[in-house]
């Protein structure tokens, strides 16, 4: 038996859930994955800082057949080109606009830091289409060095059926998961949530997630008079989500119509749909792809709450369960990560040993994807056991 591949993965942030996919992947197709460690807050500007050294002190001195980087920040830039200048096969994964996220010196500095390096390594991988127009167009990569990675999900953490459970039998919610940063625009979404709010005074959003913008966002539901209407969980691990997701109605996706918003693609859409859940989103980037498997609206907050009071009303057209489908068949992490393990092997030069790759989950959502009831915080004092349904 061959040795087993040994690859060194640096990420930007450590809670990155793409990142956390492709060293899972790297793994379930039997390499030997190292990653790095987190250093202070997480997806915080100084977790960037403190972890440039490590990283570099792994790259100078760890063996391996290949360096993976997940997003160009220079925490994970820097070690690549250690790797390089050593003979290791360079990998980046790019999955944003990093510098659209920030205005004025901030944005520059973010892409002055970033313009340099992507066109240096041996492989670069994206997600939307533009982003491979931004880093030929825009970076000067190889267009022969880029390959594209959809956009996936973790179906096993979806794996059941999903039913209305006892969480708030008088109350109707709706989600909205999010990582609580630069990029979430939840603010819009609370303003929209108060008209809502004014037409079902019962009704619930449970806000999933933590982030450097938490606080800011508690003062303005409290400001826009949702104490009441709207629960915040905090920070939650990826395998608490689908029990949040379980107890709702409905999910909300709002994007704001800004150059980071057409670059991207959504993991939290793609939950949504792996959960079952029916969602209300408006039209922006990616998002005008899924019109059929979405509720849409215009982007103006009146008519995001008209379309989400459509939907706690009932009134719905059963799309969830073409988006279900579509999830099944399209984006599930596991076949997606085993095709682009070979088809990286292949263009690094790598032997790949992977195994076949497994069907697609397409009875994903009737096997219990939780083997433990999970506890879901739907207030400060009240915690709520989600468990699996009886078989």
């Amino acid at each position: 038996m061959s040795p087993r591949l040994r690859a060194l993965c640096f990420t930007a942030y450590t809670d990155n859930l793409r990142a956390s996919a492709f060293v899972d992947g790297l793994r379930d197709a039997g390499w030997e994955v190292i990653p790095s460690r987190g250093r202070g807050p997480r997806s915080s500007p100084l977790e960037l800082a403190l972890t440039v050294l490590p990283n570099c002190w792994t790259a100078l001195t760890s063996r391996a057949d290949v360096a993976v980087g997940c997003k160009p920040h220079l925490n994970v830039t820097l070690p690549l080109l250690i790797c390089r200048a050593r003979g290791i096969p360079t990998w980046l994964d790019i999955d944003d606009l990093d510098h659209g996220y920030r205005s004025g010196l901030g944005a520059f500095l973010v892409w002055a830091t970033q313009r340099a390096f992507p066109k240096r390594f041996d492989l670069v991988s994206f997600h939307n289409p533009l982003l491979r127009d931004h880093l030929v167009d825009g970076l000067g990569c190889d267009p022969a060095r880029t390959i594209r990675i959809p956009q996936g999900v973790d179906l096993e953490r979806f794996a059941r059926a999903r039913r209305a459970t006892e969480v708030t039998p008088e109350r109707p919610v709706a989600v909205h998961a999010s990582h609580l940063n630069r990029a979430c625009d939840l603010d819009v979404v609370l303003r929209a949530w108060r008209l809502v709010a004014d037409r079902i005074p019962r009704a619930l959003l449970l806000v999933v997630g933590g982030g450097p913008r938490l606080r800011r966002f508690r003062r303005l539901a409290t400001r826009l008079g949702l104490d009441d209407n709207v629960t915040f969980t905090g920070a939650v691990e990826p395998s608490e989500v689908a029990a949040y997701l379980a107890t709702a109605d409905v999910a909300l996706m709002y994007a704001t119509d800004r150059p980071v918003n057409r670059y991207r693609c959504s993991l939290k859409l793609r939950e949504y749909f792996a959960a079952g859940v029916p969602v209300v989103c408006n039209g922006i980037g990616e998002l005008t792809e899924f019109e059929p498997f979405t509720y849409q609206s215009d982007s103006t907050e009146e008519a995001f709450a008209a379309m989400t009071l459509r939907l706690l009303d009932g009134h719905d057209d059963g799309r969830q369960a073409l988006a279900l489908d579509l999830v099944r068949t399209e984006m599930d992490w596991r076949p997606i990560l085993h095709r682009a393990e070979g088809e990286v092997a292949r263009r690094l030069g790598l032997r790949s040993s992977r195994p076949e790759p497994p069907p697609a989950t397409a009875t994903a959502a009737a096997e219990p994807a939780i083997g433990q009831p999970v506890q879901v915080r739907l207030s400060p004092t009240r915690t709520v056991t989600a468990a699996p349904p009886d078989r």
